[in-house]
């Protein structure tokens, strides 16, 4: 009696191979616990066709069958997630969203590829998307033994690709969120460039995270602006990641030259700050006056 026929129609012979092995691995879990199962894996143009039979009638006697399409469902779903996924996604993207510039298109598919290949081990959505697909094969399996993965991902696989689809807007979401930020940024850059300045230095001591204290040439607290007309405005109308305050107050005061007192220069902060103000900023990991500062924090 046939157990399985599973078709799986590749596209590349990479994705052939990877398929192959994946298959092969699987056989010898099956074999090493059913040795009277005969299995057989042939390719006929581009379409490889997975095949198990068994013609023991003990075989069926207890639970054996749902664990062979255990052993089969974990197979498909490990190799939809590492070999189909990508397309399945890039789909989505060319036919629910209007993205017509090739840099647009692969900039939200970058987005997708963060979220998509995390460590199975600690992505939740990951775990749940191979637990949908390994449970839908099982079922269709149980219910008829012929399965084409195309047809099974089209037909029987709403769950999964109402998510994969929702993956989709959020990295849509994510690249207009970065375009709106990006284009804000250099609005504010354009300002900065025609501003005389008003002070010579301003230092900004990062206490770390997004929090930051402004301090004048003689290290005197610099007093907040909030009454910067369009400035705040817009800065109110964008999620930029800093306190509004120190950006309007740095536009306001408009200093000469901004030391940035910091241990952590990677931060989105401070490398927000250096696009806005450029050739204005320095980068002070240790001087004698912050040195004092982080060592009363506990900084350093």
């Amino acid at each position: 009696m046939e157990l399985f026929s599973i078709a799986a129609q590749t596209s590349t012979p990479q994705e052939a191979e990877q398929y192959s092995r994946m298959v092969s691995k699987a056989n010898q879990v099956l074999h090493k616990k059913y040795k009277s199962l005969a299995i057989s894996c042939t390719v006929h143009e581009g379409i490889m066709l997975w095949s198990c039979r068994e013609d023991d009638p003990r075989f069926f006697k207890g639970n054996q069958l749902q664990q062979v399409y255990e052993t089969a469902a974990n197979t498909v779903a490990e190799y939809i997630l590492q070999e189909k996924e990508q397309k399945l996604v890039e789909h989505i993207l060319q036919e629910d969203f209007d993205f017509p510039e090739p840099e647009e298109h692969e900039q939200i598919l970058k987005h997708c590829r963060m979220i998509l290949e995390r460590d199975p081990e600690l992505s939740e959505s990951w775990n749940r998307r191979f637990d949908m697909l390994m449970q839908g094969v099982k079922q269709c399996l149980t219910e008829r033994p012929l399965l084409h993965i195309d047809g099974f991902l089209t037909f029987r696989s709403r769950q999964y690709i109402k998510e994969l689809k929702e993956i989709v807007e959020y990295a849509v979401d994510e690249f207009l969120m970065d375009r709106q930020y990006e284009e804000f940024v250099g609005m504010l850059k354009y300002f900065v460039y025609f501003q005389q300045p008003q002070v010579p230095l301003v230092h900004v001591i990062h206490k770390g995270g997004q929090d930051l204290l402004l301090l004048d040439e003689d290290l005197n607290p610099l007093e907040y602006r909030y009454d910067e007309g369009v400035i705040v405005e817009r800065l109110d109308q964008q999620d930029l990641q800093m306190e509004d305050a120190v950006v309007t107050t740095l536009i306001s005061v408009s200093p000469a030259k901004i030391v940035i007192h910091t241990r952590e220069p990677h931060m989105t902060v401070i490398r927000t700050l250096t696009q806005i103000f450029e050739q204005r900023i320095e980068i002070c990991r240790y001087c004698p006056d912050c040195h004092a500062y982080f060592r009363e924090t506990g900084k350093i």
